[in-house]
């Protein structure tokens, strides 16, 4: 365990710490790809980082102002304009702690998350509206928070995509 008053948020500014390539090294997600290969974010994307004790143990980004296309649940094709959460993780030995909260309540505040437009796409497993079991906490943190369901991604996983 770890007290999580030791954890701070920050921002991800470039250049990059150390901390966080060694993190990029070791975390699963897909969208820092583009960490590990070309050094950078993708364009319009911000990136929130836990640290404790200077080591960089979880991230969640968005982005801005994003186009997202999805499968509405009455099967038509939709689209969302707007702020749009993404790739979140953290490191398998800091789970359960509430960094992943720390994280989600510190991006919906930095990203404006309180107002309308608002969508997130949970991680699926391949049927619609699917969900990974480790998205599994991700789609419960949303849903109490006033997110709902309005469709599922066109990714081949196929996970809900909710919306404020």
């Amino acid at each position: 365990m770890i007290d999580k008053s030791e954890v701070r948020i920050e921002r991800l500014e470039h250049p990059w710490p150390t901390a966080f390539l060694g993190f990029a090294d070791r975390a699963t997600l897909d969208s820092l790809a583009s960490v590990r290969i070309a050094q950078h974010l993708a364009p319009g994307q911000t990136m929130l980082c836990a640290l404790h004790r200077g080591q960089v143990i979880g991230c969640t980004s968005w982005y801005q102002e994003y186009r997202h296309t999805y499968v509405a649940l009455d099967g038509t094709t939709a689209r969302a304009i707007g702020v749009y959460l993404c790739s979140s993780e953290v490191l398998p030995r800091f789970r359960g702690m509430g960094i992943g909260s720390m994280l989600y309540e510190h991006r919906l505040t930095e990203c404006g998350g309180d107002t309308p437009g608002v969508s997130v796409e949970i991680l699926g497993q391949g049927s619609p509206l699917s969900v990974d079991e480790e998205a599994r906490p991700g789609l419960v943190w949303h849903l109490v928070r006033g997110f709902a369901i309005v469709g599922y991604s066109c990714a081949a996983d196929a996970g809900p995509v909710l919306t404020r």
